[in-house]
């Protein structure tokens, strides 16, 4: 059967997977939502509710042929530009409302699949099903209201901000940020306000019931920002990986990154859950079988 991993050419992630799977004798084929309607056929038959893929080199996936898929990266569709305004809004809701019916009803073992996704668009609802697990997370507040960012910053002096729902890095919160002309981009998008929690980066990588994880060692803020940062494996304390399992879970995801902060007192902090996180970077510098974890979770029977 064959095992498809959602995501373009451009993905060094989605690439490096297909070659690893192809390399130890597994037919994996990728796909690049990118290529739908114009270049990527999907068929789907709702009372029988089977699906038929035409790929674009031409191979035609009959439904139940699909073991497994490797949601890497979801670029949203594209379609040719029309001249009329209508059509191409009408275009597109139907390209769209047809390649998203594929990811949330297409029957097979996703990692992950549509609710993992939704979750982490929608980072604030992630946020709060893991902090009712009793699950430590740094106070925060998210909002478009300047008084509100400005009581929560006189509540914790040494606060980060960041996007709520990603696509930047987090940043000081200084005061520059709080002066009335800034405060004011909040009547164009909402912000995350967090209390800065000091302490070690720790990456938790869970695969189905495996845990394996290591220290980011960086003084940046955001460690993404060390160009070459150090990676060092890390032994979780007895119970945290239950508890890593647990949040995985609860989020919707077989597979997934989660970020913690180490404070010097020993307790592991939740910042966030990454439903396709990078691991290439990682397992280079630490050696965590990172690829081998993901690929068991594609090829299980």
């Amino acid at each position: 059967m064959t095992i498809l991993i959602l995501g373009g050419g451009d993905d060094d992630h989605a690439i490096y997977m297909q070659s690893y799977l192809r390399e130890r004798g597994h037919d994996a084929e990728r796909i690049d939502s990118r290529d739908f309607p114009g270049r990527l056929g999907i068929s789907h038959d709702p009372i029988a509710d089977t699906w038929t893929l035409s790929l674009p080199g031409g191979r035609v996936l009959p439904h139940g042929s699909v073991k497994s898929i490797y949601w890497r990266c979801y670029n949203g569709v594209e379609y040719p530009p029309l001249p009329n305004e209508e059509q191409a809004f009408i275009a597109g809701n139907d390209s769209r409302g047809l390649f998203e019916s594929f990811l949330i009803r297409y029957p097979t073992r996703w990692v992950n699949g549509w609710s993992g996704f939704l979750l982490h668009q929608t980072k604030p609802v992630a946020l709060a099903r893991v902090a009712q697990l009793g699950v430590e997370v740094p106070a925060t507040l998210l909002t478009n209201e300047p008084d509100r960012v400005r009581e929560f910053v006189a509540r914790h002096p040494r606060c980060i901000f960041k996007p709520v729902q990603g696509g930047a890095h987090t940043r000081h919160v200084g005061a520059e940020h709080l002066t009335d002309d800034n405060l004011g981009n909040l009547a164009f998008a909402p912000v995350t306000i967090q209390e800065e929690v000091a302490g070690t980066n720790v990456r938790v990588f869970v695969a189905g019931e495996m845990v394996l994880a290591c220290e980011v060692r960086s003084e940046a803020l955001d460690f993404r920002d060390t160009a070459d940062p150090e990676i060092v494996t890390h032994a979780l304390p007895s119970g945290m990986a239950d508890r890593c399992r647990l949040i995985a879970r609860t989020l919707d995801l077989a597979w997934t990154g989660i970020d913690f902060r180490l404070t010097p007192e020993g307790r592991y902090v939740f910042l966030e859950a990454n439903p396709s996180p990078m691991f290439m970077g990682f397992e280079a510098r630490c050696g965590l079988p990172l690829a081998a974890s993901l690929a068991g979770l594609l090829t299980h029977s």
